[in-house]
């Protein structure tokens, strides 16, 4: 699974070198499958080593949803052959240690 074959559900945005807003965009419903977690993976490293970050803006392009419940529609070996994430966690919890201890998203 390679992440720029893909259409992108996710999505950096850098504003100023210190503000960046993520944005997922997975019509209809923001599900999150593999190739969410990759992205959304790989963008949350780029912050966690960015020390000019301050600022991250979480916000979706699909109108009334923000972010839904897993894509069970999914091939769930694709969610789970995605190899543990630095905290030892699974790839989406993971991610969401990730952005609870990242540097860059707490107040200073």
């Amino acid at each position: 699974m390679n992440s720029t074959t893909q259409t992108s559900q996710v999505r950096l945005d850098r504003v100023t070198p210190s503000y960046c807003r993520v944005v997922l965009d997975n019509p209809p419903l923001n599900l999150m499958g593999p190739e969410f977690v990759l992205q959304i993976r790989e963008i949350v490293t780029a912050l966690e080593n960015d020390d000019r970050v301050k600022v991250v803006v979480f916000e979706s392009a699909v109108d009334g949803v923000f972010l839904n419940h897993s894509d069970f529609l999914a091939n769930f070996d694709d969610l789970t052959s995605i190899p543990q994430g630095p905290t030892g966690l699974e790839a989406w919890p993971d991610v969401l240690v990730r952005l609870t201890r990242a540097r860059s998203f707490r107040s200073r």
